[in-house]
């Protein structure tokens, strides 16, 4: 028992510094539950946020290190991601949140991204003149899964709030 928990702290720390001391990685897993024994989880997480002012889009880059697929979801009912636009009303800053699907796909709810592979976020802000920043926000889930897409660890992602002048 007090190798599984000590195994846990290890990884989660381990987790969290190498998402969060890579380049432009503004996250970490946080909260990593290992549902299944016996398997490697050893890898990263690299998650990035940028916004290219020229083309007008905001991404998310989530790219999987690990030996095993990455699940992510997305409840219509409870969503966490969001895009957050500010704007000044009134000498006071004002916020806008627009829930968007981690998965990309709103119908299937669900993304797998296998080892080595990168998933991608982009938002259009063209037409979003009246805001003067921009910014992704919010927690969401992430599941390592074996090839039956069972569930071997999860944990939340939690973004920090980088925001990006339009």
């Amino acid at each position: 028992m007090k190798t599984r928990v000590l195994f846990q702290i290890l990884l989660s720390v381990s987790l969290f510094v190498s998402t969060t001391s890579y380049g432009q990685a503004r996250s970490g897993l946080k909260s990593l539950e290992v549902k299944k024994e016996g398997y490697d989880l050893q890898g990263t997480l690299q998650v990035e946020e940028s916004y290219d002012k020229q083309t007008k889009m905001l991404t998310l880059t989530i790219k999987n290190e690990y030996k095993h697929d990455l699940l992510l979801f997305y409840s219509r009912f409870n969503p966490q991601l969001y895009v957050s636009r500010y704007y000044r009303k009134d000498g006071k800053e004002e916020i806008d949140r627009i829930p968007i699907s981690v998965s990309g796909d709103i119908e299937n709810r669900k993304k797998i991204i296998n080892p080595d592979s990168t998933h991608v976020i982009s938002i259009d802000c063209k037409g979003w003149s009246f805001y003067e920043q921009v910014s992704f926000e919010g927690p969401f889930t992430i599941c390592i899964v074996n090839e039956r897409e069972e569930f071997i660890a999860c944990g939340t992602l939690w973004l920090e709030e980088k925001h990006f002048d339009l």
